[in-house]
């Protein structure tokens, strides 16, 4: 996470705890433990688990797409761009497992303004994988599509493959490989 010194060591040890027991089983103490502080400290930064809860929501989506962002600086290819995200994500979760099992643990125990939240993130992504793919029609690598819906669609390609990880079918680069392959067969020209 993107967060350093004490703040950062709750949030991290707050992550894994909320991703262990799910938001209702953590308890502050708990989290406490985890960072080797005491309960009062953990307060001294987040007024509630709540707001913990939220700050550490925050954060993950935050360094996830700063983090993709990242990934890609530099790839002048559409297609490549695209490879290179979906592969990220992947490796994303399999070095953050805690952050894949928090994503899914918390889908029904997120607050109305978290979900607004979420889709803030979720229209950004869209419409960074928008700008990939108007760039991949400009350059004519792509056939004339709706950048909106064929980052939907890309959007369900990382979903899947997430989901595929979450539940522990796994995932291999071959099969993101063919998954990407195939979108880009029906995107491309």
């Amino acid at each position: 996470m993107k967060t350093t010194g004490r703040k950062g060591q709750i949030l991290d040890a707050a992550a894994r705890v909320f991703s262990e027991k799910g938001y209702h089983r953590a308890k502050i103490e708990d989290i406490a433990a985890r960072a080797g502080v005491g309960k009062g400290t953990v307060y001294e930064y987040f007024s509630s688990k709540r707001h913990l809860f939220e700050e550490v929501m925050d954060n993950v989506l935050e360094t996830y797409m700063s983090q993709g962002l990242e990934a890609i600086s530099g790839t002048k290819d559409p297609r490549e761009k695209l490879k290179i995200f979906i592969k990220y994500q992947h490796l994303f979760f399999i070095h953050k497992e805690h952050i894949a099992r928090l994503l899914m643990r918390s889908s029904g125990e997120i607050r109305e303004d978290m979900v607004e939240k979420l889709m803030v993130y979720r229209t950004h992504l869209l419409k960074f994988v928008g700008s990939i793919i108007e760039e991949g029609v400009r350059q004519g690598l792509f056939r004339e599509v709706d950048p909106y819906y064929a980052a939907i669609l890309f959007m369900g390609v990382l979903q899947e493959a997430g989901t595929m990880m979450r539940t522990g079918q796994g995932i291999s680069e071959e099969a993101l490989d063919k998954m990407l392959d195939y979108y880009l067969h029906g995107i491309g020209k």
